[in-house]
């Protein structure tokens, strides 16, 4: 069933739909977040009545040294609940190196099982050859090694996470659209993702946010209907966290709240009981 990893993907999509900062997207000079941080976030699928937590996912990022320089690593993990494992057994790995101040990527490694779905990608970045010296296999397809175009506008899905996490709204202006893209597996995604502007989401486990949002459109295809609008939003405030997620499908929808957090760099003044 590997419906799981394109919903996971393109989850992993929307939390880093506006990170074009050096590519047109304005960004702030402080970064919105610090070492010790993790994000915790339960994955629910929905359909009518039925609202059943697949999923947990859990974000961390910290300071390391990669080949004697200064980093950051974070890491994605995903999780099924345990009475979800016993029908579909899902494990998402992506663990991600970058360098400090500009945040660009340096080192990304996944590792995911869906079932009997199994994928793992290495990328090593080579900034001075621009390539990504990769080595991938994913479904049926054998272990590969190969070089993948590297511009100053591609991250892996992690570096996204944080880079995205500096945007200054305060610059963006409602129905304003920006490319993105991404690599995963043995390509490079090019997608397009619309601002949509300041507004309160209530998150059934902490409490009701004031928030960002942005959208971008999915492929119809065997589980999504055209003209249908992937959203995200994240906390309006100086951490820029992923508050919500919700990706719909041609039956339901999954949703990722945002459920609990530590380690923050700013107070969540987003946030009211």
């Amino acid at each position: 069933m590997r419906r799981w990893l394109l919903i996971f993907s393109l989850m992993l999509c929307a939390l880093v739909a506006a990170a074009q900062g050096k590519c047109g997207v304005p960004v702030r000079e402080n970064l919105a977040f610090q070492a010790g941080e993790r994000l915790e976030l339960g994955l629910q699928y929905k359909w009518g009545a039925v609202r059943t937590e697949v999923a947990q996912a859990v974000v961390t990022v910290d300071t390391v040294r990669y080949k004697g320089t200064p980093a950051f690593q974070s890491a994605f993990v995903v999780q099924s609940a345990p009475f979800f494992d016993v029908f579909f057994k899902m494990r998402e790995n992506f663990r991600s190196w970058f360098t400090r101040d500009d945040i660009r990527p340096l080192k990304f490694i996944r590792e995911t099982q869906e079932g009997n779905y199994t994928a793992s990608n290495l990328y090593l970045y080579d900034w001075e050859e621009r390539q990504i010296h990769a080595t991938v296999a994913f479904g049926s397809k054998p272990e590969t090694t190969l070089d993948i175009p590297l511009h100053d506008c591609v991250w892996d899905l992690p570096t996204l996470i944080y880079y995205l996490r500096n945007l200054d709204c305060s610059r963006m202006k409602p129905g304003a659209q920006y490319p993105l893209s991404f690599v995963i597996d043995d390509a490079v995604f090019n997608i397009r993702i619309t601002y949509n502007g300041p507004s309160t989401l209530k998150a059934k486990k902490l409490g009701r946010f004031r928030v960002q949002g942005f959208s971008c459109s999915v492929v119809s295809g065997a589980m999504f209907e055209g003209d249908q609008q992937l959203q995200v939003w994240f906390s309006d405030d100086e951490n820029f966290v992923p508050v919500a997620v919700m990706a719909p499908l041609r039956w339901g929808a999954v949703w990722g709240w945002l459920k609990g957090y530590e380690g923050l760099k700013y107070p969540l003044a987003s946030l009211s009981r």
